[in-house]
């Protein structure tokens, strides 16, 4: 690599820089500042780097703008399959789904209300959007008819269980971790329903004993 070329992928310090850190400054733009603030400009600025490093990882804006939203998809919603192919029952899987969310560790809750900000401005990503949305919902109806529940009361439930934890983050409520784990029982057992075993029930109170 040339003096130029390595110019254009290393910043001030000499760091080495690739596609996913052009990506990262963009998740973090989009997550404070919304997705007008990304723009490739703006990213350069923030790294450090030339416009021109730039187009050494990407072909345009849209180019960027297209890596951001799958890379929402990869790290925003696969982890729910992820997790469940972990887990052999219903009850697992159920417990397994509210540790996700509960840990924000593989689930990024900013970041997913950003995109669904995002959608808001643009048909195509507000597409994409429904789709994981849909994925998401079900796999939380197969979880429900594990547990016994038939449809539609499955698909209802799981519906419930989703738009609940999507609008608490939409709301931008914020609790304590300790304060979470501690109303994980209560969650329980009224998003499970009366059909739900006392099993079921306490695999979440141990789970809010020993944290997610």
């Amino acid at each position: 690599m040339s003096k130029l070329q390595r110019s254009n992928h290393t910043n001030g310090s000499g760091k080495v820089l690739g596609a996913a850190d052009w990506l990262r400054v963009a998740q973090a733009e989009l997550i404070y500042k919304g997705i007008h603030a990304v723009k490739v400009d703006r990213l350069a600025r923030k790294l450090r780097v030339t416009r021109g490093s730039f187009y050494w990882h990407f072909s345009s804006h849209a180019d960027l703008l297209k890596q951001l939203l799958n890379s929402w998809i990869v790290n925003n919603t696969e982890p729910f399959k992820k997790v469940l192919e972990s887990e052999r029952d219903g009850s697992g899987k159920f417990q397994a789904i509210v540790d996700l969310w509960l840990s924000e560790r593989e689930y990024n809750p900013k970041f997913d209300s950003a995109v669904r900000d995002w959608a808001r401005a643009s048909p195509q990503v507000a597409r994409v959007v429904r789709t994981a949305d849909e994925e998401r919902i079900a796999l939380l109806r197969e979880i429900f008819k594990e547990l016994g529940y038939t449809d539609p009361e499955a698909l209802v439930r799981a519906r419930i269980t989703y738009f609940h934890q999507v609008g608490y983050y939409t709301l931008g409520i914020v609790e304590k971790p300790d304060v979470r784990r501690k109303l994980r029982p209560y969650y329980t057992r009224i998003l499970l329903g009366m059909g739900a075993t006392e099993g079921l029930v306490r695999a979440g109170e141990a789970r809010e004993v020993g944290g997610p």
